[in-house]
């Protein structure tokens, strides 16, 4: 899963840009394009998409000079859309990103229970894997952490379990990182095999994390015991209970770690 072109939705509302600071950093590894795109509508505070230009294009075209200035090609989009998750999916596939980076916005609980978020329909829709950024920050520790579910039948969850295995991999690869895997289970006596999952992933057995609990509790603690720059988890994408079940488990990471989030859909 090579990174070759980077989506980078920029936030209308803010100044600070975590997600482009990130993409500016990944280009410099792999030399991934960057398209930095930008959706708005009226509760961006903008009447109308001239006005949205007027004010927003200038911004987009210094953040494009500064990835050109450091090497990279770069292209940018402005467009006007009710639901700019939606329409950032779609500009994903019609630009033939690898990867999308969005900055992460901490929600209470009780707004993530009220509304489904534009960050969960990115997260199930989108095309290729994305990347939710913290405040941005040097991966200092260059440490991942990626969660896997050897215990499942399904080949669906197979499959995902491979790719969140490849990635991990090729961000340790790519980045000089150290990688660690995490499965939470639930029943004591069918405990998964440290040994075969070490096996499978390519590390050693001391960096296989084997806890009892929910997935989303489990991660979150052992992210805050390694100190992990990046999570990397997998989504199969479902309508209904099971996808909204899924939906919160990737939005409580969001909201109770402080490193960067990978999701693989």
């Amino acid at each position: 899963m090579p990174l070759t072109r980077i989506l980078v939705v920029v936030d209308p509302t803010a100044d600070a840009q975590p997600a482009f600071e990130r993409a500016l950093d990944s280009a410099r590894e792999t030399g991934a394009a960057i398209h930095i795109y930008c959706c708005v509508n009226e509760a961006s505070g903008f009447p109308d998409l001239d006005a949205a230009n007027a004010e927003l294009q200038p911004k987009l075209e210094s953040l494009t000079q500064r990835a050109v200035a450091a090497g990279h090609n770069s292209t940018n989009a402005l467009e006007w859309a009710p639901d700019w998750a939606t329409q950032a999916v779609a500009a994903a596939a019609r630009c033939g990103a690898s990867m999308i980076f969005k900055n992460s916005v901490d929600h209470s609980t009780v707004d993530r229970e009220k509304r489904r978020t534009s960050d969960w329909t990115l997260l199930r829709m989108a095309p290729c894997p994305v990347l939710m950024v913290k405040n941005f920050h040097d991966w200092q520790h260059r440490r991942v952490l990626a969660a896997v579910n050897p215990a499942s039948t399904e080949h669906t969850h197979i499959k995902l379990d491979h790719q969140v295995t490849a990635l991990a991999q090729q961000f340790a690869a790519t980045y000089g990182s150290d990688a660690h895997f995490v499965t939470a289970f639930q029943d004591l006596n069918h405990q998964p095999d440290a040994g075969a999952i070490a096996k499978n992933c390519g590390v050693e057995e001391q960096h296989v994390h084997l806890r009892q609990g929910k997935a989303a509790d489990v991660i979150r603690d052992v992210a805050e015991e390694l100190d992990v720059d990046l999570i990397i988890v997998g989504t199969v994408g479902r309508d209904g209970i099971k996808g909204r079940v899924v939906g919160n488990t990737c939005e409580r990471l969001l909201d109770q770690t402080r490193s960067d989030l990978l999701v693989i859909n």
